[in-house]
């Protein structure tokens, strides 16, 4: 019986060890040496200490002990770094939105609305717009893919009608100089924020700005009701950022865990809202999405970069909506319906 615990005890000690000391290695290279080339030296040298310590300290309880010693100091320090609303911010992500709701009026502070002229060039420009919530009238996604079939990001365009669309998105809160890595995600390294846009500067930077990136605009299923619901949620959680900073996560806290927190009185949990690469077909499943299309056939025809990078600055969302085949069809099948 004794030679049995003792196995069993070794066969989840090397597991939970080698967890321990791996993430315990990418918070040194992140969060101690800032990505450095020291943190290339410290986490190395973790690992080969812990590799080490385990090779010729037996049993191999005895090390684990130590090591769990350390990983709970070690927690304890990282816990304690606290997110920031100052720092030396993108200057694409430099303001955060807030917005107030005043009878039937919202008004829209540091709505961005940046010019893309080219691939990678951009003139960052925010400012107030002011819409009426009795003129919203539809609500569409956006879903960005950039080659993993496991991620994608999506975006909520809200059509205020006469006021104009307004897109909201979940992303990292970018420092200067910094870029997406999922792995820096996991540790102490991007604040998380909501970027409230105008819809052309939504669809360009991911057209135009940058490369590689593919984009799918598709009309969403909901009633008034519904549609006033989501927005709700979005304007609290947006306030609610402004107000006290937060750390982005790429498994616990991104743009589409944080969809499904807002909401999950009214979203059933799927995997593939936290493996997100599927999404838009999870939601053409879901019924949200044009259903007198396959979804394959919706999805080929609602690809949107080519029609975007050519679409007029006036009326930019009215073109694209006409040109693009999967959402005219969409459009007009929600016309005949009773």
């Amino acid at each position: 019986m004794g030679s049995f615990v003792d196995a069993a005890l070794s066969g989840l000690i090397y597991p939970v060890s080698t967890i321990m000391v791996l993430w315990t290695a990418g918070a040194m290279f992140y969060d101690v040496a800032r990505a450095s080339f020291v943190g290339w030296v410290m986490s190395i040298g973790w690992i080969l200490a812990a590799a080490l310590a385990f090779l010729f300290w037996q049993p191999p309880q005895v090390p684990f002990v130590v090591l769990l010693g350390v990983f709970s100091a070690f927690l304890f320090w990282w816990f304690r770094q606290r997110p920031s609303h100052e720092r030396a911010w993108d200057p694409n992500f430099a303001r955060l939105p807030r917005i107030e709701l005043d009878g039937d009026t919202l008004r829209i502070h540091n709505l961005r609305n940046t010019e893309y002229p080219a691939f990678n060039k951009m003139m960052p420009r925010f400012e107030t717009r002011t819409v009426r919530l009795s003129r919203l009238c539809g609500l569409d996604l956006l879903i960005l893919h950039w080659g993993s079939q496991w991620m994608s990001h999506p975006i909520f365009v809200f059509d205020f009608g006469a006021d104009g669309r307004v897109c909201v998105s979940i992303e990292v809160r970018y420092r200067l100089g910094q870029e997406y890595g999922f792995l820096r995600t996991l540790y102490r390294q991007q604040e998380f924020m909501y970027v409230v846009s105008d819809e052309r500067d939504a669809i360009l930077q991911r057209t135009r700005y940058r490369k590689g990136e593919d984009l799918y605009l598709y009309r969403w299923s909901a009633s008034p009701i519904d549609m006033r619901h989501i927005l709700f949620e979005y304007i609290h959680s947006i306030n609610q950022i402004a107000a006290q900073p937060r750390w982005y996560n790429g498994l616990t806290s991104n743009c589409t865990t944080t969809i499904y927190a807002q909401g999950r009185a009214r979203i059933d949990w799927d995997w593939r809202i936290l493996f997100n690469g599927s999404l838009d077909r999870l939601m053409y499943e879901r019924g949200r999405l044009d259903q007198s299309l396959p979804f394959d056939s919706l999805k080929q025809q609602s690809r949107l970069n080519e029609i975007a990078n050519s679409a007029p600055a006036d009326g930019f969302g009215d073109h694209i909506r006409r040109a693009l085949s999967g959402y005219r069809l969409s459009a007009e099948g929600a016309k005949v319906e009773p």
